[in-house]
């Protein structure tokens, strides 16, 4: 049925070499030059690729061009990605989506018998009630429901995302030939400019297309084949200088101020250019009619593709559906591949003209016809056609039928920047009339055309963008005009699939209009309709024109909904990337210590902190039982001095420093202008009239912005000094932690000379350093302050003289637990955007008797209204699994808050945690449930004490 093809009578192609084997569902693929994961299996005789989303039909290979659902597979864990688009390498593993046990026997192929007899919107509808069989449809839905399953056991930590910037004159999205003429007219002009092109080949479809070029604006391309027009295009435009090409590369959105966002493998492109061009073509127009999402019914486009670029045969007996003269040359390509032209089916009387005339070959004609149904399963095996109008019909016998019934601008791209399409009556497309300055259209998104046409609208735009004009008007030749077939061709029949992506038929959309979802916005969310993989980049024209027929009170014959980015599906990793480039790595005075002591690394902002050195368990109970040591130079470390520091403090804290006398410490909060707890940390009084504050991790440089902008604003006499790259920190902690200090520094460590939350001028081993006895831990602790360059020395030296003490180095995951054990929250992981400092237990630290200070008339507001949830402890059995930070709280099947942290305690030997309850709150000592991913719930106790280990403070006051 399939087979590669050597040679063809009028398009170039060479004979493919070989290059290897990759795996498809455990079966060998060879694979050539230049294919595709898609053309490769194609060529194997794979015809099905995926199970479609609702009824878990077959389908194979359509469109070719990466759009469609149709051939979404996992590789190498990786979900969801097309096969059309994917290029194998030796050894990759291939596997089939939404199936099983197998794409070619589905035992879920029962829903496309069931679910037609189910309600339209029937998920909306059932499994609420009983209220005590959701947990089970659910789980069931859950299981269904996707198209691709996450790899979750690898985690591919190996894999790394980056984001590159660029800054051109001209971004131009789209390499076709008006893609080409624009870059290369705006280099013609000066100008610096970025081609972007998803495909590694330039060219677009003129790279398989035979047809003769006329009234080409560059005139050693005029009676060339197009084929060869086009790469002697892309030759000027390789060595043109100033144009930077991005093959391979997908332009998925278009933002505010001419940002294009583009992936590139697993890098992101920022683009800001003075000007943008989208010429990003158009697509086969999508038709509808009975059984049209058979594999073996593809787009004209995507069958050229398949025979021009990659040599493959789609198959043995084709029926070629048409409305305009371009089915010819489809029909001709297929007969020159060796392939049964069994019919072209033409909805027109006569052709226009006769440049593909079929008169040198013998394939049938069959005009004033078009197709009504196809019939088949796991492969179309037959076609019924008859008249547009007429109840007549005649069968063909075929494996192959291609849709050649116009075009569909590709209008993403150009209405994410702001324009709205509008259907041209003339034209008979959609189109944007109206674009945001310096955003311009060209090529096929504003109509199908020549190749003549479309080299010499591409380069008066690309001129007009080059000078910052406007555009020039859009032209086409009544010829270049392709009359709209139908919407819906077929008579009857429940397979009328408007949307592949999401299985919504014409009978779908008619029953949801009579519920009264009879508007485009709506009538999508309600059906799921252009919500799938291709986001209607295939069937947004059907589906708008459908909607105007049958909504009884549609303003507009065809009214498309709103088109927003991304235009094509972007990993999240892409848009989370690095960019290292512009933020550099942070590491403290102490990281190559740490290297060398096989530390496992995590990401706080910019710094590389420690996660652990070895178990977390150990780490955790060497400083409830002896003493640790861990590095905390990432804090923010702020000095602030001046007649006027005080009263900055007071204005910029919600706390009270008046009494903060010299040599103590203070835990302190702030909040935003909006009253919403964002930070904890300290402030100590080290100096009279010199306060040094510490902050987290993450807000140190928000912070330090925050307090310098105040500073220019208000008319107060204080200076602020950054101290946190001058400054390294440890801190030690652990009842033998006093017993290790006594023989290093020189002041009395004593109880009584040096008590809890106090600070201390102090020699460390000859060292001038700040001693704070501070501490999370909840354990007698000293946080210790030394210039960042004798880090590295002291760090070793500590840990040399604590070896008799057992000191152990831990990391942030282990503090993250001793904190925990302490009941303490931590700013952004148990508070969110909404966290009042009321309810989250840390009210103490406001006194809003001050005349004013930031955030005081929403703390106001909050005190008054009182809480509405509020930050608790709860504690789980010991053999009771330990839910992950998020899961949601239960009582009685009713929600009622969510976990924020929840951890293993190793000194308590059971699992504890803090989570956000809603009033009111229940009493102490109630149960509630807590519902794991897996349905599951487990039964957790609410404390009264906020603290689960010494809660009242009688190891950290020792």
């Amino acid at each position: 049925m399939h087979r590669r093809l050597i040679r063809h009578p009028s398009l170039p192609i060479g004979e493919k070499q070989e290059r290897g084997t990759f795996s498809l569902d455990g079966r060998a693929i060879p694979y050539c030059d230049g294919d595709t994961v898609a053309s490769a299996a194609c060529a194997a005789g794979v015809g099905v690729f995926t199970r479609s989303f609702k009824y878990h039909r077959p389908r194979g290979l359509y469109d070719n061009h990466g759009y469609g659902a149709e051939v979404l597979v996992t590789i190498d864990g990786r979900p969801n990605v097309p096969a059309d688009l994917a290029f194998p390498s030796q050894g990759v593993r291939v596997k089939t989506q939404n199936a099983w046990p197998s794409v070619n026997f589905d035992c879920m192929a029962v829903n496309n018998s069931l679910i037609p007899l189910l309600p339209n919107g029937f998920y909306y509808k059932m499994f609420h009630k009983p209220r005590w069989a959701w947990p089970w449809f659910e789980k069931a839905l859950r299981n269904a429901a996707g198209l691709g399953r996450i790899d979750t056991t690898g985690r591919h930590e190996d894999v790394r995302h980056d984001k590159r910037y660029r800054f051109p004159d001209l971004c131009v999205v789209g390499g076709g030939a008006a893609g080409l003429a624009t870059a290369l007219a705006a280099s013609r002009e000066g100008r610096r400019v970025m081609l972007i092109e998803r495909f590694p080949m330039l060219g677009g479809r003129s790279t398989f297309n035979f047809s003769r070029v006329r009234d080409c604006p560059e005139e050693g391309l005029n009676g060339l084949p197009e084929h060869e027009a086009v790469r002697r295009l892309i030759e000027t435009v390789r060595g043109s200088p100033g144009i930077e090409i991005l093959s391979g590369t997908t332009a998925f959105g278009v933002y505010e101020d001419n940002l294009v966002a583009a992936g590139n493998g697993r890098d992101l492109f920022k683009i800001r250019a003075k000007a943008v061009v989208v010429a990003g073509g158009a697509n086969d127009r999508h038709l509808v009619f009975q059984n049209n999402d058979l594999p073996g019914i593809m787009t004209a486009r995507g069958v050229e593709r398949l025979v021009g670029i990659h040599g493959v045969v789609p198959g043995e007996r084709a029926v070629v559906v048409t409305t305009h003269d371009g089915g010819y040359h489809t029909a001709l390509i297929l007969h020159g591949a060796g392939v049964k032209v069994v019919a072209v089916v033409d909805s027109r009387p006569k052709m226009r003209s006769s440049e593909f005339s079929p008169g040198a070959a013998p394939i049938p004609i069959i005009p004033d016809s078009t197709i009504r149904a196809a019939s088949g399963w796991k492969r179309v095996r037959s076609v019924s056609i008859g008249a547009l109008e007429g109840s007549g019909s005649q069968k063909l016998e075929c494996d192959l039928v291609v849709m050649a019934v116009g075009f569909t601008p590709q209008l993403g791209l150009l209405g994410s920047g702001g324009g709205r399409p509008i259907w041209d009556s003339t034209r008979e497309v959609f189109r944007v009339f109206e674009l945001p300055e310096a955003l311009y259209a060209a090529g096929e998104v504003n109509g199908p055309a020549s190749f003549g046409r479309l080299v010499r609208e591409g380069m008066e735009i690309g001129r007009a963008a080059a000078r910052g004009e406007p555009a020039p008007e859009s032209r086409r030749d009544p010829a270049e005009c392709i009359p709209a077939p139908p919407a819906d061709v077929s008579v009857k029949g429940a397979k009328r699939f408007v949307c592949k992506c999401m299985d919504v038929t014409r009978r779908e959309i008619q029953d949801s209009i009579r519920e009264g979802f009879d508007q485009i916005e709506t009538l999508k969310r309600y059906t799921s309709m252009g919500m799938g993989p291709c986001q209607g980049k295939s069937c947004y024209e059907a589906a708008a024109r459908i909607v105007g027929l049958d909504a009884p009170h549609s303003e507009s014959p065809a009214l498309p909904t709103t088109m927003r980015p991304p235009f094509a599906p972007v990993p999240f990793g892409v848009l989370a990337g690095r960019a290292s480039h512009l933020q550099p790595v942070r590491r403290t005075p102490m990281h190559a210590e740490h290297v060398r002591a096989g530390a496992r690394f995590l990401d706080a902002g910019l710094w590389k902190r420690p996660e652990r050195y070895a178990e977390i368990a150990d780490e955790v109970l060497a400083v409830r039982n002896a003493l640790g040591i861990i590095d905390v130079s990432t804090l923010g470390k702020l000095e602030l001095t001046g007649p006027d520091a005080l009263q900055l403090l007071n204005f910029m804290l919600p706390g009270d420093y008046s009494n903060l006398s010299v040599g103590r410490v203070r835990y302190h909060t702030m909040v935003g202008e909006d009253g919403i707890l964002f930070e904890d940390g300290t402030i100590s009084h080290i100096d009279e009239g010199r306060y040094f504050l510490s902050t987290t991790t993450g807000n140190a440089d928000a912070i330090r912005s925050r307090f310098w902008w105040w500073i220019t604003s208000l008319d107060l006499d204080a200076r602020l000094a950054n101290l946190g790259p001058v400054l390294g920190a440890v801190n030690l902690s652990g009842p033998r932690t006093r017993d290790l200090l006594r023989g290093l520094v020189d002041i009395d460590l004593s109880n009584a000379s040096f008590p809890y939350m106090s600070h201390r001028h102090a020699r460390l081993l000859g060292i001038e350093v700040h001693l704070f006895r501070i501490g999370f831990t909840g354990e007698l602790s000293y946080e210790i302050h030394f210039p960042a360059e004798y880090g590295e020395s002291l760090w070793v030296a500590l840990l040399e003289k604590g070896a008799s003490h057992g000191i152990r180095p831990f990391g942030v995951e282990a503090q993250r637990v001793l904190r925990l054990e302490k009941g303490h929250l931590i700013p952004g992981v148990d508070t969110d955007a909404l966290s009042s400092p009321y309810e989250a237990g840390v009210g103490f630290t406001i006194k809003d008797r001050k005349p004013d200070f930031i955030g005081r008339a929403f703390l106001s507001h909050a005190r008054s209204r009182g809480p509405e949830n509020r930050l608790v402890t709860y504690r789980l059995r010991p053999d009771s699994p330990i839910p992950r930070d998020g899961y949601i709280i239960v009582d009685n099947g009713r929600f009622i808050g969510r976990v924020t942290s929840s951890r293993m305690s190793p000194t308590l030997g059971h699992g504890i945690g803090l989570a956000w309850i809603r009033e009111p709150l229940p009493k102490p000592g109630t149960g509630v449930r807590i519902r794991l991913e897996s349905g599951r719930e487990v039964a957790a106790e609410l404390l009264e004490e906020h603290a689960f280990y010494d809660p009242r403070g009688e190891k950290l006051r020792s």
